[in-house]
């Protein structure tokens, strides 16, 4: 008999959450320096968090746009080596 494979979210501790909370918001804010300063501040880099993070459900750049903030998804997009037009295309 085979097991079934069981997937599982990996539990982050709270330090780590707040500051991917924090990243969120930066995009929301649609200001350059907040969100450069949220992700120095994480320890992370561009690329690993566009990967993983997820913003009320939407990918980083999605999040960022639907709040109308332009400067920051263009930004994140530029920064994580996301392709910013095909992103703005599935809007």
């Amino acid at each position: 008999m085979f097991g079934a494979a069981q997937t599982q979210a990996q539990a982050i501790d709270e330090t780590t959450e707040k500051q991917l909370v924090n990243i969120c918001k930066a995009l929301q804010s649609n200001s350059k320096m907040k969100l450069n300063r949220a992700v120095s501040k994480s320890g992370l880099n561009y690329r690993s968090i566009s990967k993983g993070l997820v913003c009320n459900g939407m990918d980083p750049v999605t999040f960022a746009l639907r709040n109308n903030a332009q400067k920051t998804a263009e930004l994140f997009a530029r920064k994580g080596n996301l392709d910013y037009q095909t992103l703005l295309a599935k809007l």
